[in-house]
This record gives C-alpha cells, structure tokens and sequence, in this order.
C-alpha cells in the first residue's frame, strides 16, 4: 500500500489529467452511439481532453502537494476532512472547463443549465469522497518527516 501511495504522489499530474480525461472521452462516445453527429461534439472533446486534462493535472498535483505538505508540517499530520477538501476543490476545479462546454453551440441551454448545476455539485461530492479515502490511507502510509518531500 505504501507503494500505491509513493506512486500516486509521484504521478499526480497524470493521475488528475486521467480524471477529466476519461470521463470526457466516454462521454464523447456515448454521446457519437446515442445521438445524431455533430461536428461541434470534436470541439467539445478536443477542448476537454486538451485544457481540462491540462487543469485537472496541474489541480491534482497542487492538491496532492497542499495535502502532503500540512501532513509533513508541524501541524500536521493533514486529517482525513482536509483530504476531502482538497479533493472537492480538485473536483469541481477539473470539471469546470468540460461542462461549460456544452454551452458551445447548444439547441437546449435550460438543459445545459441544469446538466452544469448536477454535474458540479455530483463532481464536488465525488472528489470529495475520493480525497477522503485517499487522505485516509496516506495517513497511515505516508511518512511525516520534512526529509521525506522530493
């Protein structure tokens, strides 16, 4: 476990830009079997998979850093409410490029309303659940001292 722990700190960029990644990409093919194609749904995906990875990366990292560095503080170690914290924050902070972009040339912007306000407060309860369990785990497999940062 303290492995998978090492190996998500050090691949935290990868591991959030994989967050807006692969849910956008499902959606992308969900969206190509289940509705008529539209040349703006390419726009879409392009624009979540390229600056929504970008930012859910560098959010992960930042996040992953925040938490780590008040569990190696004095005041620390960081408890499992900040890993939840941190993770909402990640979480509706990678979602918010992919979802505002089904305003892009929408037929249905009441629809659009209501799939953005469910998607965020969906996204921030899932983040936080994850950096919770997340934080759970490190807590006992994640090493205190200051001489442990990389």
């Amino acid at each position: 476990m303290k492995r998978l722990c090492e190996l998500y700190i050090r691949n935290a960029g990868w591991i959030g830009a994989g967050f807006c990644a692969v849910p956008s990409l499902v959606t992308f093919i969900i969206a190509l079997l289940s509705i008529p194609f539209r040349g703006v749904y390419l726009l879409r995906m392009a624009l979540c998979v390229v600056f929504g990875s970008a930012i859910a990366a560098y959010l992960n990292r930042y996040g992953v850093d925040t938490w780590l560095r008040k569990h190696r503080s004095a005041g620390g170690p960081a408890t499992i409410a900040d890993g939840a914290l941190v993770g909402a924050a990640i979480g509706i902070g990678s979602a918010l490029l992919p979802t505002l972009t089904v305003f892009i040339r929408t037929n249905h912007p009441e629809t659009a309303k209501t799939f953005v306000i469910v998607t965020y407060l969906v996204v921030t309860l899932v983040g936080a659940v994850i950096g919770s369990v997340l934080a759970s785990v490190a807590r006992t497999y994640v090493d205190r001292s200051p001489a442990a940062e990389h």
